[in-house]
């Protein structure tokens, strides 16, 4: 647990594609099957890496922290995070007896005695095979969500190989059930926005389309989605995998989500219902990672079954940069940010 003040605040992982990398290693035997990844994967997501690599630099000396290597995950300090956010830091609070099950919690220090706050909750992005709550690029943006009233809760969730993907929304499942039971503890209220990216983007959207997978007290406790640069059709998905190694990567994609027979009933356009929420999905024009036309899909879905939904697509903006700009720190034309903190301060 961290005191803040106010200061700076970072996070950001490798291209969310680059995590395949590691999975592969594990089934490659080749001395330089690293090397051949990643420049494969430079060259085919080139925009977006290079993207990535840059916000990192800049994250890196905005905030004073150490030069990030290319292609890592850079994990944003905890007590910078609190100063920058202006926030108590309440971390790794555990959520389930799995190592991954943890959440991070922050807290306005300008919470008044007894006052509830509504409650921002973020899901990251990796791949389903990656990624943690505390990169940088993930992290960073709580300053804006903090400052505008809300309590900003980030969980960690186990990753396919550990698990499959029935495990993941299980986990991403438990985590909010938690919360709902125990959020008034940390001046917390039972009203939810959700937020993810990539492949967070994806949890959130199929948890959220629908009426029939979350309990129905905490399904009725979210008022706002956020989904960023998130793949929603995975059998257009799985038939537009362009990798190195494609063959080998299409296997592990249909070995994470359990067969392909699986994968229209875990694509949330196809899953769309009418229900109470309301839709902010956003996606960069630049995206190589998960193209717009995914985000374009849902948007015509959830308004097609007359739900309130609103998409925001952001020129010269890559897979990471729909999460860079929400931050006006970072947000350099000064466009993107007020508006995330005007909806915001619309739902709370």
């Amino acid at each position: 647990m961290y005191i803040v003040h106010r200061g700076q605040e970072a996070v950001l992982q490798g291209s969310a594609v680059l995590l395949i990398f590691f999975l592969l290693l594990s089934y490659i035997a080749l001395d330089n099957v690293r090397d051949v990844f990643v420049r494969e994967l430079k060259r085919e997501f080139a925009f977006s890496f290079f993207e990535n690599e840059g916000q990192k630099a800049r994250f890196a000396e905005f905030f004073g922290l150490p030069k990030p290597q290319e292609g890592k995950a850079f994990l944003m300090p905890p007590e910078v995070l609190a100063e920058y956010t202006e926030a108590l830091i309440y971390r790794d609070v555990p959520y389930g007896p799995e190592k991954k099950q943890k959440l991070n919690i922050l807290v306005p220090l300008s919470i008044s005695s007894g006052e509830k706050l509504p409650v921002f909750v973020f899901v990251h992005g990796g791949t389903w095979i990656g990624g943690t709550k505390d990169e940088v690029l993930y992290s960073h943006f709580a300053k804006e969500v903090v400052r505008t009233g809300y309590i900003f809760a980030s969980l960690d969730y186990r990753v396919y190989p550990e698990v499959k993907f029935s495990g993941i929304v299980d986990d991403v499942r438990r985590a909010l059930v938690w919360l709902y039971r125990n959020i008034d503890e940390y001046g917390g209220e039972r009203r939810f926005v959700l937020c993810g990216h990539s492949a967070g983007a994806h949890l959130v959207a199929l948890l959220t389309v629908q009426d029939d997978l979350l309990p129905p007290e905490i399904f009725k406790s979210v008022h706002q989605v956020f989904l960023l640069s998130g793949p929603y059709d995975l059998l257009t998905y799985e038939e537009n995998l362009n990798l190195p190694f494609r063959e080998l990567v299409k296997r592990m994609f249909l070995d994470l989500f359990e067969g392909r027979k699986n994968l229209k009933d875990i694509s949330p356009v196809y899953q769309v219902e009418k229900i109470h929420i309301d839709f902010i999905l956003a996606v960069g024009e630049k995206d190589e990672v998960t193209p717009k036309e995914q985000t374009e899909a849902l948007f015509r879905e959830l308004r097609r079954w007359g739900n309130r939904a609103q998409m925001f697509s952001l020129p010269g903006i890559g897979h990471g940069g729909t999460l860079f700009v929400l931050n006006e720190d970072f947000d350099r034309e000064g466009i993107v940010a007020p508006v995330f903190r005007k909806i915001l301060r619309e739902a709370g």
